[in-house]
């Protein structure tokens, strides 16, 4: 099998790791259109997240529950960090 489903969960916990660290940026470089564009451009992972679990049973593929929950543990963990990011500067 060809583990479609898998694969795009990780793209999108690397397109969510690429927005945050483009956030990082645009707080250490005072840029509020950058980081008001992440934020917003932040959905799109979210989004290919939380469509992981239908991928799976549109493709036939084993649901892998433990990469699931970490997916989701580390969106949160970006959005607190970025929260608190916000809060200190």
């Amino acid at each position: 099998m060809e583990r479609k489903a898998l694969n795009s969960l990780g793209y999108m916990e690397l397109i969510a790791f690429f927005i945050f660290v483009l956030f990082l940026v645009g707080v250490y470089f005072h840029q509020e259109w950058l980081q008001i564009l992440t934020a917003v451009c932040f959905i799109l992972p979210v989004a290919g997240i939380l469509r992981y679990p239908g991928r799976c049973k549109a493709s036939g593929e084993s649901f892998v529950k433990a990469r699931f929950a970490w997916s989701l543990i580390t969106l949160f963990l970006y959005l607190g960090m970025g929260c608190g990011l916000l809060v200190l500067f």
